[in-house]
């Protein structure tokens, strides 16, 4: 080993009289003290830097990988990555140890730390025997891979908080596909599409369900930035101009992320759902003509693409889709002349 890897081992000085670390040697091994009281309770140490700014709300649906280990003779008494999948669980709201639902909560998708838990944010003054002895403190390396909200079902809120949280869902997707992150893509604005219009026709929430005439406007070929208006706060009320346009946008949007992860049936419904706010939408039928022709109906795409282009005439994606189906419908004609 080289010199300047060895670390000496910290000194009773450096730990305080319950055998916890000095603010000193807090930082010099790169822990913070993440606790309210800041009294060294509970301390973290990033290992590994998570993506975006995000945490965890308590009550979220956390995914996990852990690994147990007694401070004080860095014994390991319990680790989730020696099970198949990793550990799933409700934070913040006392399902687990206190330094925990504190400290994964401060956690980043991705990232990896460790928590340093006083036995009062671990298992207290008895432990858990026969592996956690009395007022153990813990170390817990924590990978924090993904989480899910809890959240209201669309019936159980106002219009007013389906649209704030469609708005939210749509700048989520939006932040995904500009990171080419598809999935996460399609997620988000699928949960707005489906909150925004749920109550909207014969059938209420779920995908595909909505069905709402109206007409907007359509912008370019990139995610919208549909808004919303001032309305009825009643859970069953009808969507404003405005609103009609975030959901177009979402389901839109959700289509063309569709279309990326090579999803073209999905984003053919989306499409159609979008259609059923908006007729004339530019958008709705240029990407469900895309859908179509990646599933092989060559005339239901060309007929769609030449709508697009007959409501829009400089849409050269459209122009040229219609060419593309007529130029795929030549080619297997061909190829069965050939069998």
């Amino acid at each position: 080993l080289k010199l300047s890897r060895l670390r000496l081992p910290l000194s009773r000085s450096a730990r305080d009289s319950r055998g916890f670390l000095s603010a000193a040697a807090m930082a010099e091994e790169g822990f913070v003290d993440i606790s309210a009281e800041q009294d060294g309770g509970l301390l973290k140490k990033v290992l590994v830097e998570g993506c975006n700014d995000e945490t965890p709300t308590p009550g979220s649906n956390v995914s996990v990988h852990y690994v147990g280990t007694l401070l004080s003779d860095g014994s390991k008494f319990d680790s989730s990555r020696d099970r198949p999948g990793t550990f799933k669980f409700d934070v913040g709201v006392g399902n687990v140890i206190k330094g925990w639902d504190v400290g994964i909560c401060t956690m980043r998708k991705g990232e990896k730390s460790i928590l340093r838990c006083r036995h009062d944010f671990a298992y207290g003054e008895r432990g858990s025997p026969p592996k956690i002895p009395p007022e153990a403190t813990l170390n817990f390396e924590v990978e924090l891979f993904s989480w899910k909200e809890k959240l209201k079902e669309p019936y159980e809120m106002v219009l007013k908080e389906r649209i704030e949280f469609a708005m939210k869902m749509k700048d989520k997707g939006t932040d995904a596909f500009k990171k080419q992150d598809w999935a996460s893509a399609v997620e988000a604005y699928d949960e707005g599409q489906r909150y925004i219009t749920f109550g909207q026709g014969s059938e209420s929430g779920g995908h595909g369900q909505g069905h709402s005439h109206a007409h907007s406007h359509s912008h370019g070929d990139e995610p919208c930035s549909g808004g919303h208006g001032d309305e009825e706060e009643e859970t069953m009320a009808g969507l404003s101009e405005e609103d009609k346009k975030l959901a177009i946008a979402l389901l839109t949007n959700c289509a063309m992320a569709r279309l990326k992860a090579g999803e073209p049936e999905l984003a053919k419904f989306d499409c159609t759902k979008a259609l059923e706010f908006d007729a004339d939408n530019v958008k709705a039928y240029f990407r469900r003509a895309s859908a179509k022709l990646a599933l092989g109906e060559l005339d239901a795409a060309k007929e769609d693409a030449q709508k697009a282009f007959e409501l829009d005439p400089t849409n050269t994606e459209a122009e040229a889709l219609v060419k593309k189906a007529d130029l795929r419908k030549k080619q297997l004609k061909q190829k069965e002349k050939d069998m």
